[in-house]
């Protein structure tokens, strides 16, 4: 049986018990360069920011978008899953997977939120950060034909922590807020075949959002559009383009505290990765997502307590993973 282990992974070439789709979750770096490097850019099909995901999570903003809540601690219980498949080859920490590579990953975590008591320019200013944990599994191929390589890794860790500075506002039914967030580099990363939990990307996310709830027909129309500016990977000499991103969420109260909808997004990537570590040419990637959430707000006691669930299918991906996104939330007041 023709399988070597490195790095809490799984190598096998084709040929030497070969089982179809295996998975591989991050590859060797020094099987990413060369003549193979060269070969795969070629072919033109390659995927756009390293990864081909963002440090900002899609789907994050719902029901509430635009909503600083009254001045207080909240602290916010996260909880998501997702799984995709990427349609073309991607650049992964210095190595090029195949089109058909999966990628299945679970995080939790928690966030809190801090809305002081002054307000500035007439709105409320609430200082945020997340620090989340993850497992993350991936399944690919490398090279062409004969060469082919199959392989496969997990792990968990501490993911990359995100900092927030937000100033909101409430006009009658109509509140919205601009924030500002960076995103540190501390997650669980390692160039090559190993589990990562964080890309390793600083990157700073600054947008607007908006909540109307009207009481009369019980709608509520929530948008947060927002644009991430990335910068380089210092290990893999990698820069991925700056990004844009559009949540929405559009609800009906069907009874008190309970908000039922349709929610979405809509990501485009504006320019093209740069470096020395691109492997591949500098395409631009997007992808589009829907599906069904709600919103329940009660209380524990004196103290509000708002849960929160997202389902999303993605659709029109190009070189970006697509598939299915899950969110869910808790969120109380100290």
């Amino acid at each position: 049986m023709c399988i070597a282990e490195q790095n809490q992974s799984k190598v096998e070439i084709n040929g030497c018990n070969s089982e179809p789709q295996m998975r591989t979750r991050l590859l060797s770096r020094a099987i990413g360069t060369g003549w193979l490097g060269l070969a795969l850019a070629a072919s033109g099909q390659a995927a756009a920011t390293e990864y081909a995901f963002s440090t900002y999570p899609l789907g994050s903003a719902g029901f509430g978008a635009g909503v600083t809540p009254p001045p207080g601690i909240y602290v916010t219980a996260l909880a998501s899953h997702y799984n995709g498949r990427i349609g073309g080859q991607i650049d992964f920490g210095g190595v090029v997977l195949n089109a058909g590579a999966e990628f299945e990953a679970f995080a939790t975590g928690l966030s809190g939120l801090y809305v002081v008591e002054r307000t500035l320019l007439g709105g409320r200013v609430g200082i945020g950060v997340t620090v989340p944990v993850g497992h993350v599994d991936v399944e690919a191929t490398v090279g062409l034909g004969p060469l082919e390589v199959h392989r496969q890794t997990d792990g968990a860790g501490l993911g990359d922590i995100t900092t927030r500075l937000q100033l909101g506002w409430q006009h009658g039914e109509l509140s919205h807020l601009v924030y500002v967030q960076g995103v540190a580099p501390t997650g669980r990363y390692e160039v090559g075949f190993a589990p990562i939990i964080g890309l390793n990307r600083p990157g700073i996310d600054t947008g607007w959002a908006f909540t109307w709830a009207n009481k009369a027909t019980k709608l509520q129309l929530n948008g947060a559009a927002g644009f991430t500016f990335n910068f380089e990977n210092d290990e893999t000499d990698y820069k991925s383009g700056n990004e844009f991103h559009f949540e929405w969420a559009i609800g009906y109260e069907l009874s008190r505290g309970l908000v039922i909808g349709a929610v979405g997004y809509d990501y485009r990537q504006l320019t093209g990765d740069s470096g020395p570590g691109a492997l591949l040419a500098p395409f631009k990637g997007r992808v589009d997502a829907v599906g069904p959430g709600l919103s329940y707000t009660t209380l524990i006691g004196t103290s509000p307590l708002i849960l929160n669930m997202r389902h999303y299918r993605e659709f029109d991906a190009l070189r970006r993973w697509g598939g299915n996104a899950t969110f869910a939330t808790a969120t109380i007041k100290f």
